[in-house]
């Protein structure tokens, strides 16, 4: 039923017009939120926008304009993370992981692989054709909308 239900909000709103590259918000205060961001791919890889994104998840995050560097910090303590514009080397919680994909500056905003972030912060991930599910470990659900241009 839940299938149903997920599947029937994401063919309506296929059909909505979408507005690029300008992000969208709406939260339940349920544990699910809805957020509308520019797709960027690079190869086979989904890029997502950093900062509204982790900002929904209950992360604190930093931008560092001379060195380009991106910080953030979930708010529990539990992990913090370190990744540079065009960088393939990231730090969580001083462990170095190499990207196959680096973070980008793209519509004046940092868009990071969501794979990487997924798999070291414990996030689950399910891709729904135009849109993606991020559940966080506290269970909160973001839906994240791709704006195609």
């Amino acid at each position: 039923m839940k299938l149903r239900l997920v599947v029937g909000v994401v063919l309506l709103l296929a059909c909505v017009p979408a507005i690029a590259p300008a992000q969208q918000w709406q939260e339940n205060p349920a544990g699910y939120m809805e957020i509308w961001i520019q797709r960027v791919q690079e190869g086979s890889r989904l890029l997502i926008q950093m900062r509204p994104i982790f900002e929904a998840l209950d992360w604190v995050v930093d931008w560092a304009p001379g060195s380009r560097t991106i910080t953030a910090t979930h708010a529990t303590g539990a992990y913090h993370m370190t990744m540079q514009i065009n960088n393939r080397l990231a730090l969580v919680n001083g462990e170095q992981f190499f990207l196959d994909v680096p973070p980008r500056l793209v519509y004046g905003s940092t868009f990071v692989p969501l794979r990487f972030v997924a798999e070291v912060t414990g996030c689950q991930v399910d891709y729904l054709i135009t849109d993606v599910a991020i559940t966080g470990e506290d269970g909160t659900v973001l839906m994240v909308h791709l704006i195609e241009d």
